[in-house]
């Protein structure tokens, strides 16, 4: 803060009990401090930055009174401001020389000012506000770095202080190297003058009474709890002058979110582009408490001094370090370090006078980023980031760095995402949301604009990245090198790839010295280099995930294949020679140098099907392996070599499953202008139904395979499989269908007969008669509120309804069934008791079979017939329904080579009848009912053909019946609630399918014979469960709600329904 001692009058009378408080404990603290102070930042690879405030050169003619923080903090760098000569400079670098602290070297610039004994140029800068500083070169590891002073503009609007950033960040960035920037900001970080407590929100109201300043009008609308109440206050006192007594407390509330007049504009474009650096003493969304150690204006001794009545308690004095190296700079003060942190334990002098009217913070930087260094290039300084044993977390880390564009900030606030001008952006944010600190991980597609801006660094200054000293470097993306002009040099080092989003390492590699590794860490990633590998040094391609030389490689040292694969689609043939080690292969459809395939590596040709060259010689050692894959136009993997070929006893030829072979050909799969020594001991293949054969020539090899009389329903595991295997079969080779399959090892040739086999048209059947059953029951439940209802006539009524269900299959798929729709129906009750009943109505159904892809959905169209009697306390109920029902189906039938969605539509007719009968108990208001009931249901769909490829099947007209036997209770109580009648119903039953079958569906492949596969139909036994409430709207309408649910060992299914019937 400066000049606010020429805008109000300001008082030095003290808090003699804070400051003689503060005073003592300075005393035992300096001791302890002085005799554990750190040592300089070159020995610890850190820097001990101090930033002061002068209050305009306060002790300038008594500067040993307030030379104690100075010695016993031990500062590297020491920050001034509201210099107003170099006294403060000039006598404090001879203090601390006396006390024997090193040789302390200064700069003034305006009113700002840097002392150091860090060795460095020291310049000024006046783009945007003057700064003085010193470009140090701590060593240990730190890189030479920018540290200024800075003294931004004091008054209440922000506007000058954004065009003092505005330049401070375009002359940061043209230093082209780390800065870090401290002092008197002027500016909150939660706040810009501070979050406001009711009572100096009082304070702006007194002064604008009687000032009439447009600025405090302004805010004065914001703070308003009730803006009617203030204005009235404000018109019925206009020009006087109150105490702070005479105003209301409650026109004011404790500021705990900044108002618009009062947001953090200054931190919030100075985010944009520097992070801030901080410890534990960061400001909270709420007025600073006295003495709270966060507070930085006024100091504790200068607190009861503040009349600026917009400027409440609040952090000014800052740290900021600018991006991208603004990441790797930590602060890492120590807790019980008194000398870190806000001093405000320790800047007051012996009899209690602060040193300033602001806290002095100092904080202990440390770099945690690689070594950078400058080096030239066509006349032009780049920076190479050099990761090594010269790094200062180097050892701590194991030698692993992960450079990231990501800088995982922890100091900006959702509520702080703004504009150019600093203005906040998130409008749309509840208020408890723009206090939360931005997540630079979210995956929230809202702020993503917000990661990219604030957490996503540009790392374009990258010249060339150096890893050596057996170091690695760890990415995720590739532009965390730099751009691809930035090349990657590896020298007894390497670089790993996490994750398995980054697809290309776009940029030379150098491989210098003993060479290095990429390690692609991740089984599914795949990353692709297309520029050169350069250099006389050895690689190692190490990790499960696989590396693609895309490119023509000119390094002349040998390539080892440690983990993983290695694809050459472009050239390593200068490499002197490659081996793939054990659990390692090798592919492609490039060329190699000599190539050794060392016991446990395989060599896999192409990508799928393709020629590989090797420009020498090929080996394959005891227990290596030659993997092949081929297709049904006579191609197959190939390997091509210049040289001979050895190969050694042990070693094995794999065919791969997944080829698209064809029996009864042969394959030429590896030549050699060399000759070939040696034989494989054999060929293993996963094939159900080829065996493979191996043809020695003097320059070639050649794989043959034959149909084996492996039955096709010998590997099918259900009896569906076996009965779609058994129909395809006689197929023969030819049909597309068949030559897919035969060319599968057991599972998935097990796996395709099951998705072939078409269950779902079964299971559809079952799903259907489950619908009526549902819809037989509601039309049966409504018939009997008519019936046993006091009243005759007629009643209408309307249902709504939606069922689940998931049923287990005996060797069949579980089904999972889904249904909803709205019925309409009339009952009509005689006066001999005898009622009738009509319903009809529409719905939907699904049905889906656990682990196969498809789905069955019916269209329905629903009719139902009823009749019941009474006979004093015994009933009988009659009643049947019919449901048309338009349905379609859709499958994936999906295996290795093959992949087809197949679509049909067909009718289905679903018929129900139904009897029941029961005897009812009366007890009090509650009546019980046991019953018994017989129901047959009949499900007949008709022929149709899939449409969708060679899998699809011809699905011949079909028949499902069951019968089934309910035994239960019924119970129901009415009471009033209030006014309103209620009543309770529940029930509880066993259902039994007296003729348990499975629904059967006949099929056919195109130009085979008809087959039958059986699907999931009905619970065989179930528990039935019932809860209902129906509620009296009027005389003749009644609103109903029901829960029903069957469990039993094969499943469950819900259901609930709301209906309202209308009594005419």
């Amino acid at each position: 803060m400066d000049a606010m001692q020429n805008q109000f009058s300001f008082t030095r009378s003290a808090r003699r009990l804070t400051r003689a408080g503060r005073a003592g404990l300075l005393g035992s603290v300096a001791a302890v401090a002085f005799l554990t102070s750190p040592a300089l930042a070159q020995d610890q690879g850190t820097l001990r930055v101090l930033t002061m405030n002068t209050w305009g050169d306060q002790f300038r003619n008594d500067l040993d009174a307030i030379k104690d923080v100075f010695v016993n903090g031990n500062y590297d760098i020491i920050a001034f401001q509201e210099l107003r000569n170099e006294q403060y400079l000039s006598g404090l670098q001879q203090i601390l020389r006396d006390e024997g602290l090193g040789e302390y070297a200064f700069i003034k610039q305006g009113d700002t000012g840097v002392l150091s004994r860090v060795g460095g140029d020291f310049a000024t800068n006046t783009q945007g506000d003057s700064v003085a500083y010193q470009t140090a070169q701590p060593g240990g590891g730190m890189p030479d770095t920018v540290v200024g002073s800075v003294h931004l503009d004091y008054r209440d609007p922000s506007q000058t202080r954004l065009n003092e950033v505005r330049g401070i960040t375009e002359w940061a960035k043209s230093t082209g190297g780390p800065v870090i920037l401290t002092g008197d900001w002027n500016a909150g970080d939660t706040s810009e003058r501070g979050l406001h407590r009711a009572s100096q929100q009082k304070l702006i109201l007194q002064n604008y009474l009687y000032s009439g300043n447009s600025f405090y009008e302004t805010l004065l609308g914001e703070y308003a709890v009730d803006a009617d109440a203030m204005q009235d206050f404000i018109d019925a006192n206009r020009g006087a002058w109150l105490s702070l007594d005479d105003i209301p407390d409650d026109l004011f509330a404790d500021e705990t979110y900044p108002v618009e007049h009062n947001t953090p504009v200054t931190l919030n474009l100075l985010k944009k582009d520097f992070i801030l650096l901080h410890g534990a003493d960061r400001e909270n969304f709420e007025p600073h408490e006295f003495d709270d150690g966060v507070t930085t204006w006024p100091s504790a001794g200068e607190d009861d001094t503040n009349t600026w009545p917009s400027w409440d308690r609040v952090r000014i004095d800052h740290f900021l370090a600018s991006r991208p190296f603004g990441k790797w700079y930590k602060v890492i003060d120590a807790a019980d370090d008194a000398y870190t942190g806000t001093l405000d334990q320790v800047d007051v002098t012996e009899d209690g006078t602060p040193y300033a009217d602001h806290e002095l913070v100092a904080h202990d930087l440390r770099w945690v980023g690689p070594k950078l260094e400058t080096y030239d290039e066509a006349g032009d300084e780049q920076t190479r980031l050099v990761w090594s044993d010269e790094a200062t977390t180097f050892d701590e880390s194991g030698g692993e760095f992960v450079l990231s564009r990501n800088n995982m900030r922890d100091d900006v606030y959702l509520g702080q995402i703004a504009d150019e001008n600093g203005e906040p952006v998130l409008d749309w944010l509840t208020t408890e949301e723009k206090k939360t600190l931005l997540d630079c991980t979210t995956d929230d597609p809202r702020l993503q604009a917000a990661v990219a801006e604030y957490c996503i660094d540009d790392h374009s200054f990258i010249g060339e990245t150096l890893v050596t000293a057996g170091g690695t470097v760890v990415v995720t993306e590739d532009a965390a090198l730099g751009d691809a002009d930035a090349t990657l040099r590896l020298d007894n080092g390497g670089l790993a790839v996490e994750g398995a989003q980054m697809g290309t390492l776009d940029r030379e590699i150098s491989l210098e010295g003993t060479g290095g590794w990429l390690d692609i860490r991740d089984a599914a990633a795949a990353v692709t280099t297309e520029q050169d590998i350069s250099g006389t040094g050895a690689l190692s391609k190490r990790g499960a995930g696989a590396l693609i030389v895309a490119g023509d490689t000119t390094y002349t040292g040998e390539t080892t294949v440690d983990g993983g694969a290695l694809i050459v689609n472009g050239s390593t043939a200068a490499s002197a020679l490659t081996t793939v080690n054990d659990g390692a292969r090798l592919g492609g459809t490039g060329t190699t140098g000599n190539l050794a395939i060392a016991q446990g590596g395989t060599l896999g040709a192409g990508n799928s099907i393709g020629t590989l060259s090797v420009a020498g010689d090929l080996s394959f050692a005891e227990g290596s392996t030659f993997e092949i894959e081929a297709n049904a136009a006579g191609e197959a993997d190939r390997v091509d070599v210049t040289g001979a070929v050895d190969i050694q006893g042990g070693s094995t030829v794999v065919v791969a499953e997944g080829g698209n072979y064809l029996p009864f050909t042969s394959y030429e799969v590896l030549t050699a202008g060399g000759g070939i020594s040696g034989t494989f001991d054999g060929v293993t293949s996963s094939l159900a139904f080829l065996d493979a054969g191996l043809t020695y020539g003097d320059t070639s090899l050649t794989l043959e395979l034959d149909r084996n009389d492996t039955a096709f329903d010998s590997v099918a595991s259900t009896r569906n499989g076996r009965a779609a295997a058994r129909a395809l079969e006689p197929l023969g080779m030819g049909n597309p269908l068949f030559d897919s399959v035969v060319m599968l090892g057991e599972a998935s040739a097990d796996e395709a007969f099951e998705e072939m086999s078409g269950e779902l048209h079964a299971a559809t059947m079952g799903a259907l008669a489950e619908q009526s059953a549902a819809v037989t029951d509601m039309a049966a439940s409504k018939l009997r509120d008519t019936r046993d209802g006091a009243e005759t006539g007629v009643q209408f009524w309307f249902e709504g309804y939606g069922a689940g269900a998931d049923i287990d299959g005996d060797d069949t798929r579980e089904v999972s069934r889904s249904a909803y729709g709205t019925l309409f129906g009339a009952n009509a009750k005689l006066e001999s008791g005898l009622t009738f009943g009509f319903a009809s109505g529409f719905g939907q159904g699904e049905a889906s079979l656990d682990g196969l892809r498809g789905e069955s959905e019916t269209d329905d169209l629903h009719f139902a017939l009823t009749a019941g009697q009474r006979f004093g306390a015994t009933a009988v109920s009659l009643g049947a329904s019919y449901t048309r029902s338009q349905v379609s189906t859709w499958r994936d039938v999906s295996f290795t080579g093959f992949d087809e969605t197949l679509k049909a539509d067909y009718d289905a007719d679903t018929t129900q009848v139904f009897a029941e009968l029961s005897h009812r108990f009366t007890l009090g208001t509650t009546m019980l009912e046991p019953f018994g009931g017989l129901s047959h249901v009949r499900v007949k769909t008709d022929g149709a053909s899939e449409s969708g490829g060679d899998a699809a099947l011809r699905v011949e007209d079909s028949e499902f019946e069951a019968s089934f036997a309910t035994l239960g209770l019924r119970a129901e109580s009415a009471f009033d609630a209030g006014t309103t009648p209620l009543r309770l119903s529940g029930a509880l039953a066993w259902r039994h399918v007296l003729d348990a079958s499975d629904p059967e569906a006949d099929l056919a492949f195109a130009g085979g014979s008809a087959f039958s596969v059986t699907g999931t139909g009905l619970a065989e036994d179930a528990v039935e469960i019932g809860l209902g409430v129906a509620m009296d709207l009027s005389d003749r309408a009644v609103l109903s709600v029901g829960y029903d649910g069957a469990f039993g060992d094969d499943g469950q299914s819900n259901a609930v329904n709301l209906g309202v019937q209308m009594r005419f």
